[in-house]
């Protein structure tokens, strides 16, 4: 069991025993690409795999991390706000030092902590591992330092920490939907209102997701994603001289679109026929799940692909051979990218009868077309980030 190896290596490693242990799982995203920076509607949800932490508290309020996975270690000082990440070893740790930044940029006093962390998360590959980590510290700190914070200000403290200090224009989905994942439900979120409403999957128990690595690793400070929602804003601005109630692109229609979309050059036009679109396509979604329309719902996940790949150009050639092999075979509903893109995982809604022949179907079109066959792993939804053990 995860909690018994995270407490003994804990104790091998620092010398005493756990206060807290946290689990804070990775996400998948099936409808709503690229919109929740557009204020649009996301459907994201929890999976099983995850970032866990075991963390003890220090009085000298230092932060000393030591990951496993990754035969990583760093070490900061607090209560200091200028933390500068080439004080630690290992990129991924600039996030437990950004949390730490927007935890006291927020007014909340931190303690020092003793942290392991142990991740089953497939790592810059679309399924948010960077959000999990940021939940996971915001919870080991609620933990430790005796906080008290709602599932929102969890998932705002993520963000800021991502936008601010690590420099990734992202939304707020991924880590809301850490916080507020449950079991067999997706999280149907407005990203304007922060409202949502948890919507179960119809014959859960007789469908899976699985996770198809194309191998090519994201970097989204320094990919063509930091670009996007420039490019959207700057659509926005464009198309207000004709309809000035405009706030984000999540307010144009696509009446409005087909009127005014001429005076936009051809690549805005494109990513705001995306936004749209796929606005449109999140809320339909959700109202065929609660009809219990599966294949109408894999039918939106598949429009999505298509628009990121053809009007927002978030995918790339490997991601779209996955997603085309998966599509052809009977049992699968959808297929579309995970996370931002440009790389990462195709994440693949299917039947669980059908698992091995759309494993087989995706194996086999990648080998031919790059002479490897991608590494795959099948997961289910699962419940949010939280405290799962504590010192007893």
């Amino acid at each position: 069991m995860i909690q018994n190896e995270l407490r003994k290596q804990f104790y091998q490693l620092f010398g005493r025993e756990t206060a807290v242990i946290i689990r804070a799982p990775g996400r998948i995203s099936l409808l709503g690409a690229h919109i929740d920076y557009s204020e649009g509607f996301v459907m994201p949800a929890a999976i099983e795999q995850a970032v866990w932490l075991a963390a003890a508290p220090r009085e000298d309020g230092q932060v000393v991390i030591q990951a496993i996975n990754f035969e990583e270690k760093g070490r900061f000082q607090l209560p200091s706000l200028n933390v500068q990440a080439s004080s630690v070893v290992g990129p991924w740790l600039n996030y437990p030092i950004g949390v730490a930044w927007a935890l006291q940029e927020a007014g909340h006093t931190l303690s020092g902590m003793d942290v392991l962390v142990i991740s089953d998360l497939p790592m810059e590959s679309g399924l948010s591992s960077s959000a999990a980590v940021e939940m996971a510290f915001v919870l080991a700190w609620e933990a430790v330092s005796r906080l008290t914070l709602t599932g929102l200000e969890k998932a705002q403290i993520g963000q800021k920490a991502e936008n601010e200090y690590l420099g990734v224009g992202s939304g707020i989905q991924d880590q809301f939907a850490s916080v507020h994942g449950l079991a067999n439900q997706l999280v149907y979120l407005d990203c304007r209102t922060l409202e949502h409403e948890l919507i179960c999957l119809p014959d859960m128990p007789k469908t899976a997701v699985i996770l198809a690595d194309s191998g090519v690793r994201r970097r989204l400070a320094t990919s063509n994603y930091n670009s996007r929602p420039e490019e959207c804003r700057e659509a926005t601005e464009i198309l207000k001289a004709h309809l000035p109630e405009i706030h984000t692109l999540r307010d144009v229609t696509p009446d409005d679109l087909e009127l005014y979309g001429h005076h936009l050059p051809e690549v805005l036009r494109r990513r705001a026929k995306h936004v749209v679109e796929e606005c449109l396509r999140v809320r339909a979604g959700a109202s065929a799940l609660k009809h219990g329309d599966l294949a109408a719902f894999g039918r939106f996940i598949r429009q999505s692909q298509i628009s990121s790949r053809d009007h927002y150009e978030s995918s790339i050639p490997e991601l779209d051979t996955l997603a085309a092999a998966a599509w052809q075979v009977p049992g699968c509903f959808g297929a579309r990218f995970g996370g931002g893109g440009y790389g990462g995982i195709m994440q693949v809604l299917v039947e669980k009868t059908a698992v091995s022949q759309v494993q087989t179907a995706m194996a086999n079109a990648f080998e031919q077309e790059y002479g490897r066959r991608p590494p795959m792993l099948v997961t289910s939804i699962a419940n949010g980030a939280a405290v799962v053990g504590r010192k007893e």
